[in-house]
């Protein structure tokens, strides 16, 4: 499902472009020593960067990007011909822009005219290049020293001292110019700062709940130049895969509460609906399905992305609509289907603390390296769980079929998927692909999919020991 979103990316992207207003953009740049004989004007968007103008060389060392409309604000990068990054600048306030500088110190030499932004912005680069210049001879000084020199504390004070400055460097200017585009970026880069408690003393559990609370704190959610940045995307990349918890109700639930700090027409509030859309389908992480289906509930079909084209829509909606029948902690639909001796078997019909829902086919690569697997666990822990495995074969050729649990004495109960009394399984259960294993409670109720055999011992043992906390 994740590749098939994405490739629909491609589709909606286009349907995010905005009209611009009738003005002019004039960016002129001339750099000594340049060998290039055309130069690209790139920006980013949130994790993506974009195509934006071409210039040939005009004169020894001279390049000229112009159009007509203006530029969205960002940072917009000038590309080499071979897709190098040769500087970042940033659109902010002027666009009639000129660049001077020289290939051999490009960023200390850089002389910019028509923006104050910009002017902030080299000379920033400038000094945290003679920084971080220092701090990387520090750093290399540290690495040869054995661990017991007595110098290590000196270095580590020296690296210290340094970030520090790089730090108040950026306090200065946020403080100088906070109206600044440049302060904006600077403040969204920002992380809380971890605070001591009342004993002075650094309490791991309140100094994260402290950052995960302030962890937005500085972002303007109103400057959507931040979504032609990577600042935006990366901090929003990293929030959700490290910073929220990782429980799919949870993560609901801070999806809402991050969402509803944006403005939804805003591209900060499409790039980061749609993203994190992407990103939970496309994990593998159990349980994670539900997300789909939550984002289909209470944003798609609730009017919150209305610049999705029909076809997107549509599929999103079918998509989610497929998983609803088998998400974590829902009832397992029941399965009526043939056994051998052509009875009907119902899953319903079995009395165990456990059900192992089990879908295979006697053909599948997989599934002869999966159901030995499955096979030694139900034999050696059957009894101690008081669990039972209804096999559904997915193969139309029962013959196969028979010979296979025959050859592979396989004593659960089996039955044929396509000889069914119930709705086609297919459907109920998204299968689509074997093998497939769901894990079912005494209620059938789905406490585990797509789970594989080696993994069910320390499952159950850690089911049974949270069931027992909570009851």
């Amino acid at each position: 499902m994740g590749k098939r979103i994405l490739y629909l990316f491609i589709l909606l992207f286009p349907f995010w472009a905005q009209a611009q207003d009738k003005e002019n953009y004039k960016i002129e740049i001339k750099i000594k020593g340049i060998e290039d004989s055309t130069l690209y004007l790139a920006s980013y968007f949130a994790d993506k960067t974009l195509l934006v103008d071409t210039a040939e060389k005009k004169g020894k060392n001279n390049f000229v990007f112009e159009g007509n409309g203006i530029l969205e604000g960002g940072i917009y990068i000038v590309v080499g011909q071979a897709k190098n990054s040769i500087f970042e600048f940033l659109i902010a306030d002027n666009q009639d822009l000129k660049f001077d500088s020289d290939l051999d110190n490009l960023i200390e030499k850089m002389k910019v005219k028509g923006s104050n932004e910009n002017a902030l912005f080299f000379d920033y680069l400038s000094y945290t290049n003679i920084q971080f210049k220092k701090l990387k001879a520090y750093q290399q000084r540290l690495k040869v020293l054995p661990k017991t020199n007595d110098s290590i504390p000196y270095y580590n004070q020296k690296l210290n001292v340094l970030n520090q400055d790089i730090a108040d460097y950026k306090e200065a200017i946020i403080e100088a110019y906070p109206k600044s585009f440049i302060s904006t970026l600077f403040l969204a880069m920002k992380s809380p700062e971890m605070k001591l408690n009342s004993t002075g003393k650094n309490d791991s559990i309140e100094a994260f709940r402290f950052y995960k609370k302030h962890f937005w704190d500085d972002v303007n959610f109103k400057d959507e130049r931040l979504i032609r940045t990577p600042v935006f995307h990366n901090k929003l990349d990293y929030y959700f895969s490290s910073v929220a918890h990782p429980n799919p109700d949870s993560l609901c639930i801070e999806i809402d509460e991050f969402l509803a700090k944006i403005p939804e027409e805003s591209e900060l509030y499409k790039h980061s609906l749609w993203y994190l859309t992407v990103k939970f389908d496309e994990s593998n992480r159990m349980g994670y399905d539900a997300i789909l289906v939550y984002f289909v509930d209470h944003y798609y079909t609730k009017g919150k992305a209305p610049w999705l084209n029909d076809g997107v829509f549509s599929n999103i909606i079918r998509e989610a609509n497929k998983r609803r029948n088998s998400l974590i902690g829902k009832k397992a639909p029941n399965l009526v289907m043939q056994t051998l001796e052509k009875i009907p078997q119902s899953m319903y019909d079995i009395n165990k603390a456990y059900t192992l829902l089990y879908f295979w086919d006697p053909n599948c690569s997989h599934c002869k390296e999966e159901t030995p697997k499955l096979k030694a666990f139900y034999t050696k822990y059957a009894k101690q769980f008081d669990l039972e495995v209804f096999a559904v074969c997915a193969d139309t050729n029962l013959k196969e079929m028979k010979e296979y649990i025959a050859k592979n004495k396989l004593s659960w109960i089996n039955v044929n998927g396509p000889r069914s009394y119930t709705q086609d399984f297919h459907e109920l259960y998204n299968v689509y692909s074997t093998p497939t294993l769901f894990v079912l409670n005494r209620e059938k109720i789905i406490i585990a999919k797509q789970i594989k055999s080696d993994q069910l011992l320390n499952f159950l043992i850690n089911y049974q020991k949270t069931k027992i906390r909570t009851e």
